[in-house]
């Protein structure tokens, strides 16, 4: 992985924590909103159910007193008279009346008297021995939504006449608790200890208001006011605060409830904002570093390590950027520069040591090959002369790798095919004259100096042994000599004549072979390669196949 991208992830890593902790701050503020608005709606609810229980004590006292004080009820208009001059001073209810035991309307203060008897909330009044707050009904002729408060009233001997009913109008009381100024998202219900509707605020959609009220019914408890999470029949999850019915209100439960998501959708928003930004904080802060890093890291590393490689590949020209001292870079470059321009220097004063090497080297074999030649004349052996004459055409050949070397002025790479023309030239010169012909095709093959001078040798031993056995002395003919290289790797290396060949019992490896045939068999297996001879007609070739490691790469 480059350094850029490291620095990129490390930095990514290091703002993830900000990043988590945005979102682990966005959920502890929706949480903390939520409860906000949990509270908010327990609080308005209780608040509320303090304004019924004002309005329903009212009611009380005034059934308490009718029923303390009968009426005479045998005289309807008298009555209907009197109910009518209280209702009048009565804001939250319109309507009153006193009923029988048999349904039957006694005095009204409404224009037609009805029979109730079938009526759910008159049974039940009966029943009741205190005050009663019946459900929402519909009036048979105004056919308006209204609430009824009833108390039964008895005489004197304490059994039970009939029921006196307010009337209140849904609307009114809706009118009076709208002075809290509901937010159109809030939603008044008002339920009695059956879980049936009573009153709901807004007024409209009285029938899921109910189905709401059944819900709430379902979680509520009577010891204590509590903010529970219901879901509506469209789906939408509903926060209602509950109060638990005080001590006017003993049956009426009241809720608020507010839609949960629209409560929080703008802190949703506000959220997933923040976490959008901070997560496009981090891509530009992690842009910014990979920017940053290639103008400021990247862009000088890899001036340094270009300028490394070709110092490496040879180029000793090559220098090192250069950079404010100041920073890490500078210093770096200087130091690296310091440190190649004393291997320049080593690399000079081995230049100068293996040059002088080379001289004496050269100037050692000149004097052997002297040596050897005077030995050869002086003695009177044809074997002995033989043996001479074939060491002294090895030492020769090594005087001509090194003198090549000497005046290639170099000590690492060889060009083999410059080196194998002047080897085969020089073979040419020392044994045939102008009787044989030396044809060479070479291909480019850098090898270093070691490979270069053991190489020389094999293929000056293959010319030398060609150009003594391969024709007569008086013969003309030719040898050639081919550098190729193949094209699933590696190289070959060929000496071939068109001589009479070699012996039918000829064998490399044999007792029977000559020294320079061993140094040339165990020559090519230090080199990892293969020699094969073929057989020509006519002619020898002798072909040595040799690794593409050994080339310089």
């Amino acid at each position: 992985m480059r350094l850029r991208r490291r620095l990129s992830v490390l930095v990514a890593i290091a703002l993830v924590p900000s990043l988590l902790l945005t979102a682990y701050n966005a959920a502890r503020w929706r949480i903390f909103l939520e409860n906000e608005t949990r509270a908010t709606a327990l609080s308005e609810a209780r608040v509320t159910s303090s304004e019924l229980d004002q309005i329903i004590d009212n009611a009380r006292q005034l059934l308490t007193a009718l029923a303390k004080f009968p009426l005479n009820t045998d005289n309807k208009d008298e009555c209907d008279l009197y109910l009518k001059s209280i209702i009048a001073n009565v804001q939250t209810f319109h309507e009153a009346a006193i009923i029988d035991t048999d349904g039957k309307f006694l005095c009204s203060t409404t224009p037609e008297a009805l029979d109730v008897g079938d009526r759910f909330h008159f049974s039940q009044s009966l029943k009741a021995s205190e005050l009663r707050a019946g459900t929402i009904i519909q009036g048979r002729i105004t056919h308006s939504t209204s609430i009824r408060l009833s108390m039964p009233y008895k005489d004197a001997d304490g059994s039970i006449k009939g029921v006196i009913v307010l009337i209140g109008d849904s609307e009114k009381l809706a009118e009076g608790l709208q002075a809290f100024q509901w937010r159109p998202d809030h939603r008044l219900i008002i339920l009695n200890g059956q879980g049936s509707l009573v009153l709901t605020l807004p007024t409209n959609d009285s029938e899921e208001a109910d189905t709401i009220a059944k819900l709430i019914f379902a979680q509520i408890s009577y010891a204590k006011s509590e903010a529970v999470v219901v879901r509506d029949p469209i789906g939408r999850n509903l926060i209602v605060g509950v109060a638990v019915p005080g001590s006017a209100s003993e049956d009426l439960f009241t809720a608020v409830a507010l839609d949960r998501d629209s409560a929080l959708a703008e802190t949703a928003i506000i959220n997933v904002r923040g976490i959008a930004f901070a997560f496009i904080f981090i891509i530009l802060a992690v842009i910014s570093v990979w920017l940053a890093a290639y103008l400021m890291i990247d862009r000088p590393v890899r001036r340094i390590i270009k300028t490394a490689r070709k110092r490496e590949s040879g180029d000793t020209s090559a220098a090192f950027p250069k950079f404010r001292y100041s920073d890490e870079f500078g210093q770096l470059s200087a130091a690296l520069t310091r440190m190649s321009g004393r291997i320049d220097e080593l690399l000079k004063q081995k230049d100068l040591l293996l040059r002088e090497l080379q001289h004496r080297v050269m100037n050692s074999l000149a004097l052997l090959s002297s040596l050897l030649e005077m030995q050869r004349r002086s003695t009177k052996s044809s074997v002995a002369k033989e043996t001479l004459a074939d060491a002294r055409d090895r030492v020769v050949a090594m005087g001509t790798v090194y003198r090549h070397l000497y005046q290639t002025n170099t000590s690492e790479y060889v060009e083999f095919s410059d080196f194998l023309r002047t080897i085969c030239g020089t073979s040419a010169s020392a044994y045939v004259g102008t009787r044989k012909s030396m044809e060479v095709d070479a291909e480019s093959l850098e090898l270093s100096g070691p490979h270069a001078i053991s190489l020389g040798m094999v293929t000056h031993e293959l010319i030398t042994n060609a150009l003594k056995h391969a024709y007569s002395s008086n013969e003309s003919g030719s040898i050639k000599v081919t550098l190729k290289h193949k094209k699933r790797g590696g190289i070959d290396l060929s000496i071939s004549d068109q001589g009479r060949g070699l012996p039918p019992d000829f064998n490399i490896e044999g007792k029977s072979s000559s020294l320079g045939m061993k140094i040339v068999a165990s020559t090519v297996r230090q080199f990892g390669g293969t020699l094969e001879i073929n057989r020509l007609k006519p002619g020898t070739e002798f072909v040595i196949h040799l690794p593409a490691n050994i080339a310089r790469s």
